[in-house]
């Protein structure tokens, strides 16, 4: 009978242990998630922040919020003991932390509870943790995100969101690790802003609405121009119109004739801008 078996070994080969100073990280301070087949093809583009907002408007990276007492969950390896000792069981490496989130923000975390992603880390030393398994190509190290229900507010500490990650594999950033030092700080990667498009005024030659991001919907956005607005007939196609930017007051007008019951204005899909990137909830339905 042919057969194939790879058996591992309990030990790796020694390295050599030379060195004049040791490169130590800082503490992570946030993390940023990714699907599972996303990854840079050079350290490089790793570094790049062009790269990541690219990423971060197709939705393969998810920039997170910035975490606090973060501390080490690890379990310990389990064994049989025999006549000989027997791993019987990794031990898993796990780090939880807390995240003060308010009631949005907890919930759009919370929406990623139970995923196996990929994971990259930001330390307070502007460092960017992953991983390598070909000394080229750059990616997050697989993890499973759980987290835990929003706990409410103390005299104390203000209300937070319980986050344990819990490494796929806990040599993964051993074996191949990556330590970046980008020339930009991860507070430039604020995730993707939720857009509620609010109707002021609508007429056959003249649209007015506004655009607002935060939970609560009273931050205006105030930065739009027209490519990143799209108006639409009842039938759904885009239809001809005039576009004049927000006022003062954050509203926006779009000009034109025929315009009727049924037409819709939307964000013209994932909008990103020099200073952020947007999406809106739901396309406005004009009634005149």
């Amino acid at each position: 009978m042919n057969s194939i078996i790879e058996c591992a070994q309990a030990d790796a080969k020694t390295l050599n242990t030379g060195a004049k100073e040791q490169c130590l990280t800082a503490p992570v301070i946030r993390y940023a998630l990714a699907e599972t087949d996303q990854e840079f093809a050079t350290a490089i583009l790793a570094k790049t922040l062009a790269e990541w907002r690219t990423e971060e408007a197709s939705k393969a990276i998810i920039p997170l919020f910035e975490i606090e007492a973060l501390a080490t969950a690890d379990t310990d390896d389990t064994y049989y003991e025999g006549r000989k000792k027997y791993k019987t069981k990794n031990g898993k490496k796990i780090r939880t932390s807390e995240v003060h989130l308010g009631a949005c923000s907890h919930r759009a975390l919370a929406s990623y509870n139970g995923k196996k992603m990929r994971i990259y880390e930001f330390t307070d030393a502007q460092e960017i943790k992953a991983t390598t398994i070909d000394g080229v190509k750059v990616r997050g190290q697989l993890v499973t995100i759980e987290v835990g229900k929003m706990v409410d507010a103390t005299d104390d500490k203000p209300q937070y969101t319980p986050l344990t990650i819990t490494y796929e594999d806990y040599k993964e950033f051993e074996n191949g690790p990556v330590v970046l030092k980008p020339t930009w700080s991860h507070i430039e990667l604020q995730g993707i802003f939720d857009i509620e498009l609010t109707k002021v005024s609508a007429t056959a030659t003249s649209i007015k609405f506004t655009a607002s991001a935060g939970c609560a919907g009273d931050d205006l956005v105030k930065a739009f121009i027209d490519e990143s607005v799209v108006l639409k007939d009842a039938s759904g196609s885009a239809y001809t119109h005039s576009f004049v930017a927000a006022d003062a007051n954050g509203v926006y007008e779009l000009t034109g004739t025929g315009f009727a019951n049924g037409f819709t204005v939307d964000l013209d899909g994932v909008v990103q801008l020099t200073e952020a990137t947007y999406e809106s909830i739901a396309p406005l339905t004009i009634t005149i």
